[in-house]
C-alpha cells in the first residue's frame, strides 16, 4: 500500500504474493533488511500460514492507522531504543482498540534498555500497554527481570529450510574457524580480542564475514569475505565459530554452526558452547578445539532440544493467545489522549 509518496507498509521479498489483507500481524519498528532478525521470523510466519505486514506507523494518519490494526490480529513491537511520540500514541490507540502488542526482544535492544535510564524509563512506561514480552535467550529473559520486566523464553527463529541440516564431514585437518565481524561494529564484536586470537594462533586459518573494510585481511591466516549473503559454504569449510560480544542474544549464525556439528567458543552461556570470555580462556577454548576428531554432536543435539517446537509456532502461539484487559485498554486510551494532546511531555 502506497499513500501518496510515503511507502507504509513493507512488501517483503518471498512474501509480497502472500500479503493479508485481514487477520494479519503487524510488525513494527524494524526495517526488514537482509540481516534484521524481523525478516527472518516474517518468513518463518507466512511459512505456517501467518499473515504478517511490516507497517511504518509514523508515516499513516490515525485514520489510516486505526483501519489498519482493527483487522490486524496481534503487533509484534521490535525497537532498539525509544518509541517517537507520534508512533507511541498510535500503539496505545491500537490497544484501546483491543489490538494486543507482543515485544519482543533480541539482544541490543535489552542492552540499551539496561544500561542507558532513559531507555530503561520507556521501556518501562511503553511496558504498560504491552500484553507479552519475549526474548530471544534466558540471559535476555533474567537482564529484562531485573528493569521490571517479565518475560519468557522463545529462541531465535532460524531459516526453517535449514532445520537440520548436513552435519559437515569431518577431516584430519583442523578446520578453519568462523568469524562474524560487522565493519560498523567492529569492536562491541571485539575486534581487538579476535586480532589478538589470529596473531598468537598462526597455524589455524580464520574465516571473518561480514566485515566489508577487511580490517583482518593483513593477517596471511585470515580469508576476510566480507558480507555473505549465503552462509552455507562456509559452514562446510568450517569447524568452530569464535564469536565473543559485548552483549549479545541468541544468534541464528551460532546456532545454524551448531546444528551442523561445528564447535563453538562463545562468550555468553550456551548449552554445547565452550564460554570463553578473556583471552586466556580463548586460547584454552582453541587448544580443546584442535584436539577434535568428529563432529560436535552435542552441540547439534542441544540445539535441537532448543527448536524441538519451532519458534515461529511458539510466537504464534503467544500472538494469538495474547488479550488485552479492560484495564489496558483504559490506560491505553488514556495515554493515546494525552500523546495527541501534550506531546511534549512524552519527548
Amino acid at each position: 500500500m502506497i499513500h501518496g509518496e510515503r511507502e507504509v507498509v513493507r512488501p517483503v521479498s518471498g512474501l509480497a504474493d502472500r500479503m493479508p489483507t485481514d487477520d494479519y500481524v503487524i510488525i513494527l519498528g524494524e526495517e526488514p533488511k537482509h540481516s534484521a532478525p524481523s525478516l527472518t521470523l516474517a518468513k518463518a510466519l507466512a511459512g505456517i500460514g501467518v499473515g504478517v505486514r511490516f507497517v511504518r506507523a509514523d508515516r499513516l494518519t490515525r485514520r489510516e492507522w486505526v483501519e489498519m490494526v482493527r483487522v490486524a490480529r496481534a503487533i509484534l513491537l521490535v525497537t532498539y531504543g525509544q518509541v517517537e511520540v507520534y508512533v507511541l500514541s498510535q500503539l496505545a490507540t491500537a490497544v484501546a482498540m483491543d489490538v494486543p502488542i507482543v515485544r519482543w526482544w533480541v539482544g541490543t535492544d535489552v542492552l540499551n534498555a539496561t544500561t542507558k535510564p532513559d531507555v530503561r524509563e520507556h521501556a518501562q512506561r511503553v511496558n504498560r500497554i504491552i500484553s507479552a514480552n519475549v526474548a530471544v535467550a534466558p540471559h535476555l529473559v533474567e537482564e529484562l527481570a531485573t528493569i521490571g520486566i517479565d518475560a519468557s523464553f522463545v529462541p531465535s527463529v532460524v531459516e526453517p529450510g535449514l532445520i537440520p541440516p548436513t552435519i559437515v564431514r569431518w577431516g584430519k585437518q583442523v578446520r578453519p574457524v568462523l568469524i562474524y565481524l560487522p565493519g560498523s561494529r567492529k569492536e562491541f564484536y571485539r575486534i581487538d580480542l579476535m586480532e589478538a586470537v589470529i596473531a598468537s594462533n598462526p597455524d589455524l586459518e580464520f574465516i571473518v564475514v561480514a566485515d566489508q573494510t577487511h580490517a583482518l585481511a593483513l593477517y596471511p591466516n585470515v580469508e576476510s569475505l566480507g558480507w555473505v549473503a549465503d552462509m552455507r559454504p562456509h559452514y562446510d569449510r568450517a569447524g568452530c565459530v569464535l564469536r565473543m560480544t559485548a552483549h549479545d542474544g541468541l544468534p541464528r549464525m551460532l546456532l545454524e554452526a551448531l546444528l551442523r556439528g561445528l564447535y563453538a567458543i562463545y562468550s555468553w552461556p550456551l548449552e554445547g558452547c565452550w564460554r570463553a570470555r578473556t583471552p586466556e580462556e580463548t586460547a584454552f577454548a582453541l587448544a580443546r578445539y584442535r584436539q577434535m576428531k568428529e563432529p560436535n554432536m552435542y552441540g547439534r543435539e542441544s540445539v535441537l532440544e532448543i527448536l524441538r517446537t519451532p519458534p515461529e509456532e511458539k510466537i504464534s502461539s503467544v500472538l494469538s493467545d495474547s488479550s488485552v484487559p479492560l484495564p489496558r485498554r483504559a490506560h491505553a486510551f488514556g495515554l493515546a489522549v494525552r500523546t495527541k494532546m501534550f506531546p511534549a511531555q512524552f519527548s
